[in-house]
């Protein structure tokens, strides 16, 4: 192009690019440290960079000095500022949110520069000349290829500079290359000489009054780079206070950090990539024994036992390699290393975190020997108590065992005693029948109160361990409560009048759900024990409705039970008022029996006394609706008392391996008027019976046999030959519970040896 260039804005030009340059990476690099309105900064850079270059673009064409006068387009002017500004965004946006990867910066800077270059044309085509304008196309390509590659460069600068003398080389060199692009554009274009030499000779060559206003003056290109520079100076201001302000933020954060890091209970330690310290705090020092000064640049092995000690360093490096996280962020126990060489337990876990220039770790440990050694106490506490528990099951099962060891005593003893003392009972009810009137009497009567002090006993034995052996099931049915208390009444009023004593009781309409035999059980032993420990007044029995319950009570006048007793008299054997063992009193296990069976149905017993005024004992029952009862009658054609056909009271089949027992109960059996039949075994009374031709009106069967046999198969065995079921009754001294329900399950009735004589002979009458 023909003329010549004015050096002082040919340098001012310099300048402006080369702020605008700096201004702008200053800002890029503010904005990627940012937190807060990373956006804001970014656009204030990509104002600068463009502000800059155009800014250096129009000084540049107006440092021309032409032979002919030049004016510039408003809007063609306007236009290309925009490009600038416009496309130098576009360039960092892309890059700062595209990951700053070779594709996208490359993208960026054929974009950027593009952009730049179309500014540069657009710009030169505002220019209003006279002639044309002719373009070099090898300098256009030439300043097309320098603007990409400025652009480019400033990009990849933009995120890359980190210090003020970094940024100052980059502005420099950004500045040369985009002042190059631009005189090499400006010297691209040329004017048609022969076009100029026509318009002098003719003089078409206008004025500066025919072309309009002309803005190629020097004043505006200093002005322009003025202003620019200011604005450039206000963006730089701007990010200096904003660094200041982040610096004060920073220290005040650093400041709370130091203070929460230094005088927190537990060991922080900072490394970075390399396994060296960055910084170590108090409670660090006081655990490991390292000074800070000591600690801070040495690398964190120090800190470890093998083998992490050892493998550290190959820890980073596959860390730093790979990317793979084989403790960050994840808490572990590890083994510490003191500087005196000791070990400890720790708790470590390892935080990851970015300061801007490089990547730390922050370590967090904590001592726990303390809580290991709890841990371990914790565990050997629970080892024993593990222990004490297999020892006191042990205990358990071996007191089960002895328990039961005892039940099963018992039963056997119970059935070895009972064997003898039928025979006696038998043998003596025979005498008393023969020696009526005789002299020697009285004596067998005393030994009749004798043997019937021994059946009480071995019957209140047989309860106790029939309920600790658990072979009593209750059979609960819905019954009424006032023709028992009537019945119990009856029975015991004649008794209780004997000794001067008045029992009644109180007529009641109340249904209960239990099972009615073992309650008359309870209800005997608290009316026995009421008659045995009251000498004179009265006993009463009732019944009174509390709630959803029935009461049923039995209260008298008796000695009554000091209050620090009352537990005592439950258990077996105790007796408050009996210290010579005196047996009408009874053998202490009615109370104890009580309790038992009150247990086994779900009822609570009470006990109300006061010493010397009498007590009153309590059994708690459910209340149900009452229901109808259907009256029958018993017809006179099968009273008990009729005679069967063979003139007797019939025949009795006794089976019984004892020959003691067996001659006894023949003998009894006989007195009564009985036809007896009487085996050691079921093939002997089978034989009889088919010799005989006779079928038996009752069977009485020992449940233990010989050769292993059973009262049941005899009874059975007897049906056989019978062809019809007859009523049968089994006798036993056994309370193994196995042979209780074999024989409730069988239907007959059992009775326990000894069985007193008036037992056996009702339950011959009732079954007859």
């Amino acid at each position: 192009m023909l003329g010549h260039y004015d050096p002082y804005l040919v340098a001012l030009s310099i300048v402006v690019a080369s702020f605008g340059g700096y201004v702008a990476l200053d800002l890029a690099s503010h904005a990627r440290d940012a937190g807060r309105g990373r956006n804001g900064w970014l656009g204030a850079a990509a104002l600068a960079f463009g502000a800059g270059i155009w800014s250096m673009h129009f000084i540049g064409m107006m440092a021309m000095r032409m032979p002919v006068p030049v004016s510039y387009d408003i809007l063609l002017t306007a236009l290309s500022f925009l490009l600038a500004v416009g496309v130098s965004g576009t360039g960092l946006f892309a890059v700062a949110h595209g990951g700053g990867g070779r594709a996208t910066l490359a993208a960026a800077g054929l974009l950027t520069g593009f952009g730049i270059v179309s500014m540069h044309y657009v710009g030169m085509a505002g220019m209003r000349l006279p002639v044309p304008l002719i373009y070099d196309t090898l300098l256009v390509v030439a300043s097309v290829v320098i603007a990409v590659a400025a652009s480019t460069a400033a990009l990849w600068l933009a995120f890359r500079t980190a210090s003020p003398l970094q940024r100052l080389s980059g502005a420099l060199v950004l500045g040369a290359a985009v002042v190059s692009m631009h005189y090499i554009g400006m010297a691209a274009a040329n004017a048609d000489v022969t076009a100029i030499g026509h318009a002098a000779n003719t003089g078409a060559v206008p004025t500066g009054d025919d072309l309009g206003f002309v803005l190629s003056t020097p004043s505006l290109a200093v002005g322009t780079g003025v202003g620019t520079l200011l604005i450039l100076s206000l963006g730089l201001l701007s990010v200096l206070i904003d660094r200041r302000r982040s610096a004060e933020r920073a220290a005040g954060q650093e400041a709370r950090y130091r203070a929460v890091v230094d005088f927190a209970v537990d060991p922080i330690v900072v490394i970075d990539e390399t396994g060296t310290i960055q910084s170590f705090n108090r409670a660090a020092e006081t655990t490991f024994g390292y000074g800070t000064e000591e600690a801070v640049g040495a690398n964190v092995r120090i800190l470890m036992a093998e083998p992490h000690h050892s493998a550290h360093d190959g820890y980073m490096a596959h860390f730093r390699e790979t990317g793979e996280r084989r403790i960050i962020g994840i808490g572990r126990e590890v083994e510490g290393r003191r500087k005196d060489g000791s070990l400890f337990p720790l708790e470590l876990s390892v935080a990851e975190w970015h300061d801007g220039r490089q990547r730390l770790f922050t370590g967090i440990m904590r001592d726990i020997t303390a809580r290991k050694a709890a841990e371990d106490a914790l565990h050997r506490a629970k080892a024993e108590a593990e222990r004490a528990r297999e020892e006191a099951l042990a205990a358990r099962d071996k007191a089960e065992r002895a328990d039961m060891a005892k039940t099963k005593f018992l039963a056997a003893a119970s059935h070895d005693l009972r064997q003898p003392v039928q025979s006696l009972f038998f043998f003596a009810h025979a005498l008393s029948d023969r020696l009526d009137g005789h002299p020697a009497s009285p004596l067998l009567a005393s030994m009749s109160e004798s043997l019937n002090g021994l059946r009480t006993l071995l019957d209140s034995l047989l309860d106790v361990s029939r309920l600790d052996a658990g072979v009593v099931t209750p059979a609960v049915t819905e019954f009424a409560l006032g023709p028992l208390l009537q019945r119990l009444a009856d029975e015991y009023r004649g008794r209780a009048a004997e000794v001067g004593i008045a029992l009644r009781h109180v007529p009641t309409d109340g249904w209960t759900r239990s099972d009615p035999a073992l309650v008359e059980r309870i209800l005997r032993n608290l009316v026995e024990n009421a008659i045995r420990y009251t000498e004179s007044g009265r006993i009463l029995i009732g019944c009174r409705r509390t709630g959803n319950s029935l009461r049923i009570e039995v209260l008298d006048t008796g000695i009554g039970i000091p209050e620090d007793k009352r537990d005592e008299v439950f258990v077996e054997f105790a007796q408050l008022a009996n210290p010579e063992r005196d047996r009408r009193k009874g053998l202490g296990l009615g109370l104890a029996i009580v309790r038992r069976l009150a247990g086994l149905l779900g009822h609570e017993v009470t006990l109300r006394s006061r010493p010397g005024r009498g007590s009153a004992f309590g059994l708690t029952v459910p209340s149900v609706a009452p229901r109808q009862v259907m009256k029958t009658c018993r017809p006179a054609a099968q009273s008990a008392a009729q005679p069967p056909a063979n003139g007797g009271k019939g025949l009795v089949v006794v089976v019984e391996d004892d020959a003691i027992i067996l001659l006894s109960m023949r003998t009894m059996l006989e007195e009564w008027g009985y036809e007896v039949v009487a085996a050691v075994s079921a093939d002997e009374a089978v034989g009889t019976l088919t010799s005989l031709g006779q079928r038996p009106d009752m069977i009485v069967a020992d449940y233990r046999l010989r050769e292993g046999r059973t009262g049941l198969q005899a009874i059975r065995d007897i049906y056989g030959v019978c062809g019809v079921r007859v009523p049968a009754l089994v006798l036993t001294g056994d309370t193994d519970p196995a042979r209780i329900a074999e024989v409730q399950q069988s239907g007959h009735r059992l009775l326990h040896k000894p069985v007193a004589p008036e037992v056996l002979r009702n339950a011959l009458t009732s079954a007859a």
